[in-house]
């Protein structure tokens, strides 16, 4: 009597770990507003599986989220250097700042593949910095 019970709880319970899993693997993936990396690599695997991939896909990554931040910087006008600060020299600065940033900070993978990944990664958040600070 004891077995019959195991024996027909076992499969519902295995069933329901198995659900979960599979209806997750046919979800179709949502990406965030600056996932560029995370589509990447989503896009390329399995059909591309190589030790460039990570590089491909910072890279690729890195030069969408590099054009977006010199927009919104660009976005509040030019820096003019007579009178007071303008918040365009402010924020053209501070980029200047950012950059001398990432660049010692991922200096020592700087010839490998994780320099490309660690600047975008910091650029990513530098991006979402500006949004919230630009209010866009």
């Amino acid at each position: 009597m004891e077995l019959m019970k195991i024996l027909f709880v076992l499969p519902i319970l295995i069933l329901g770990f198995i659900s979960p899993l599979k209806s997750e693997t046919n979800k179709e993936k949502e990406y965030g507003k600056y996932d560029f990396y995370a589509k990447c690599l989503d896009d390329a695997l399995p059909k591309k599986l190589n030790t460039g991939l990570v590089y491909e896909c910072s890279l690729k990554a890195k030069e969408k989220i590099t054009a977006l931040i010199e927009e919104k910087i660009s976005s509040k006008g030019d820096c003019d250097k007579e009178g007071f600060e303008t918040h365009a020299c402010t924020l053209q600065r501070s980029q200047k700042a950012f950059k001398n940033y990432y660049q010692s900070e991922c200096n020592w993978n700087k010839y490998g593949t994780m320099y490309v990944y660690c600047e975008m990664m910091l650029k990513k958040d530098r991006l979402k910095w500006l949004d919230k600070t630009l209010g866009t």
